[in-house]
């Protein structure tokens, strides 16, 4: 029997195998003509190198005498996931090629009868892993199932290590600093990079009290299904940063263990006694597919939270730390979802987390944007009034309105803990980029409107020039206004600028200066690579296929002339791009 260890290389260990014979064997010693023998405790250089470390300080003398530059004897994690770290790329053919290409993979493969519309297509293109059994996890429907299959739960617990079978050789995560000795290794792996960067960078706001960490690690101690949602997340998001095959496999399988553990959970229970950490487990499946970079799955999982909010009896039920959560994950999805899903987002009368949970906290997703984002929702159902032009005319006066006088400090908040002032300050600028994309978005949404109108009514009904006589500001003040602002950003790790997808999306989808694509395009590409957020790289692709469907048009206008163009004209609104890909983008 041939055993073999290999070594993840996703964090910046390097790769090794040993085979062992079944029958006693000699222990291999390691040599070296000079230096110290290796060590796990020796300075991050040396661990790299797979070298001998004297572990001096500040620097150690093996790095002195290599002319190396010793990196000290921080985290592992430090350099690896650097803010440069090459993310979203695409897998070198020859790597697909050595997979096992059974049906399952196959399906994934893109073929010409495939376009860009579905998640099925979105994973072959960026080589998404396949779930344990070869096979990507189907759409989650556990809040549907009526029963589960125990067999294949313990498949999945008894087997998470087969999920990770790379090229014949079993991917073994050495044991993190100050493990729990509980957990498996990939658990204690995963949850290290949670505690150290993802919970920093999966939030819009970072702090001692940041419920990522706070909140979520001492109930995951306690509840394996929580715990494997967190891996799941931790395991994706690390994947996304460091371009790791062994940590996307691993999330899948987290994914895929954490669906089959809800299921078994909803089979034992009721709804109404569905667990706050199954509800917490739940809100982080979708956060999942929002890193995953999903336009499908997402809003199954956001719809699942919203039933099983209400059928719990509201946020008030549940604990208080897990309600005020779960309340600012649920509002910052579903509003943001409004925006360019309202159509496929299940509308709630009332929204089950719009409810009065006490002082309002500065929560980690919303900061000071959650008038902002209610009236973007707004905003989103003004087409549901194009039959009453009265009432049309008046909310959007009401909106403009809210959108003048808003101020981040018209709502007091409680502060959070070891929050500086450079944070808060950043928080702010962020909502004054919310506000001028909210004018945005305003014109945005009439525009569309007043073009769906031409093309259905008579000439006499009031197109976008009247409506946009409403606005106190218009559409090119608030897109230069919004830009010059994110300009003066330096667009660092500092997560409260990973909160500006949705003011760099909807300024570059309304604007056709030059100068302003560039400018998105890199900021874009800057959030991309400092946080690993998969949305932000479907939101550069729409824009990509925007600006080529507008400038398309402008060539046939210039060449074709006018009327020539109106007859070849496609279409060239961001919300008609999303209709033709059966896209459910969000912007969160």
């Amino acid at each position: 029997m041939t055993a073999f260890v290999t070594k993840v290389i996703d964090t910046g260990w390097a790769q090794s195998s040993s085979a062992i014979s079944g029958a006693p064997a000699q222990k291999k010693v390691r040599t070296r003509q000079t230096g110290t023998a290796w060590t796990r405790s020796g300075c991050l250089t040396c661990k790299k190198r797979r070298k001998g470390c004297d572990k001096a300080k500040p620097s150690c003398n093996n790095c002195i005498k290599r002319g190396c530059i010793c990196e000290g004897y921080g985290s592992l994690w430090a350099e690896p996931l650097g803010p440069s770290a090459p993310v979203f790329k695409a897998t070198d053919a020859n790597t697909s090629k050595s997979r096992p290409k059974d049906e399952a993979t196959l399906a994934l493969l893109p073929s010409p009868s495939i376009s860009p519309q579905s998640d099925v297509w979105l994973d072959a293109q960026s080589s998404v892993s396949t779930s344990p059994n070869g096979s990507i996890p189907s759409s989650p429907r556990y809040w549907l199932s009526e029963s589960d299959s125990n067999q294949d739960q313990n498949q999945h617990d008894q087997n998470i290590e087969d999920a990770l079978i790379l090229q014949g050789s079993l991917a073994v995560v050495p044991r993190p600093r100050n493990y729990i000795s509980h957990l498996s290794d990939h658990e204690s792996h995963y949850l290290q990079y949670h505690v150290q960067q993802g919970s920093r960078l999966l939030a819009n706001l970072e702090s001692d009290e940041n419920p990522l960490r706070s909140l979520l690690i001492p109930r995951a101690m306690s509840s394996p299904l929580l715990m494997r949602a967190i891996c799941a997340l931790s395991a994706l998001h690390l994947a996304n940063r460091t371009q790791g095959f062994s940590a996307r496999t691993a999330s899948a399988t987290f994914y895929g263990r954490t669906l089959n553990g809800l299921r078994s959970v909803l089979v034992e229970s009721s709804p109404e006694a569905f667990s706050d950490d199954a509800m917490l487990a739940v809100g982080l499946m979708c956060k999942y597919e929002i890193v995953r970079g999903s336009v499908k799955q997402w809003v199954v999982h956001l719809n699942a939270l919203q039933r099983l909010i209400a059928t719990r009896g509201g946020l008030q039920s549940m604990d208080p730390d897990a309600a005020h959560f779960l309340r600012g994950l649920y509002l910052y999805a579903y509003n943001m979802a409004r925006i360019s899903n309202r159509k496929r987002i299940t509308a709630a009368d009332p929204c089950p987390a719009d409810i009065d949970l006490g002082a309002p906290r500065l929560d980690i997703y919303i900061g000071y944007t959650e008038e902002i984002l209610k009236l973007c929702a707004r905003i989103a159902e003004l087409p549901s009034l194009k039959g009453d032009i009265v009432s049309l005319r008046r909310a959007i006066a009401s909106i403009n309105e809210s959108l003048l006088t808003w101020s981040h400090t018209s709502i007091p908040h409680i502060i959070p803990q070891g929050l500086n002032p450079e944070s808060l300050t950043r928080l702010q600028l962020v909502a004054e980029c919310f506000r001028d994309a909210g004018f945005i978005y305003l014109h945005s949404i009439l525009e569309h409107m007043s073009l769906k109108l031409k093309t259905t009514n008579t000439s006499t009904a009031p197109y976008y020039t009247e409506w946009a006589s409403l606005i106190f500001t218009p559409k090119s003040t608030a897109v230069h206004r919004c830009l010059a602002r994110i300009e003066t950003f330096p667009l660092d790790d500092h997560c409260e600028y990973s909160a500006l997808t949705f003011p760099l999306f909807i300024a570059g989808a309304e604007s056709n200066i030059l100068a302003h694509r560039s400018l998105v395009i890199q900021s874009l590409a800057k959030l991309r690579d400092n946080f690993g957020i998969g949305n932000v790289k479907r939101a550069e692709e729409v824009l990509g296929i925007l600006w080529a469907r507008k400038d398309a048009n402008a060539f046939d206008e210039i060449f074709l002339g006018e009327h020539s163009a109106n007859v070849n004209a496609q279409s060239a609104h961001w919300l008609d791009i999303l209709e033709e890909l059966k896209w459910e983008l969000i912007l969160a």
